[in-house]
């Protein structure tokens, strides 16, 4: 009886806590513009060349061994990391097109 109560209460106060992460709301249109920046910078800076690290790495190891389907796959990867690091550039670019 006390496991399951232990259970249920820990499911409990989980659900709480990620359902007051999940509703958290910006006060202001600066604090929603501070955070997407920070989400941006983190995206670029940090999943962009790991992504970009990994591919290359992973098609590197598939030429060596062979395998063509393995190297298709690492320069996908590859490009989508190149692609993440470039995409404050392509925004500023797009932005200066249109205008905006």
């Amino acid at each position: 009886m006390r496991k399951t109560i232990t259970k249920y209460l820990v499911i409990f106060a989980g659900a709480y806590f990620q359902a007051s992460i999940a509703f958290a709301e910006a006060q202001n249109q600066e604090e929603l513009g501070y955070f997407l920046d920070a989400v941006g910078s983190f995206l670029i800076q940090t999943v962009g060349p790991g992504i970009l690290v990994i591919g290359i790495a992973v098609a590197g190891i598939s030429m060596a061994l062979g395998n063509e389907q393995g190297m298709h796959r690492g320069a996908l990867a590859a490009g989508g990391g190149a692609l993440i690091m470039l995409a404050r550039a392509i925004l500023d670019l797009i932005k200066n097109v249109t205008g905006f």
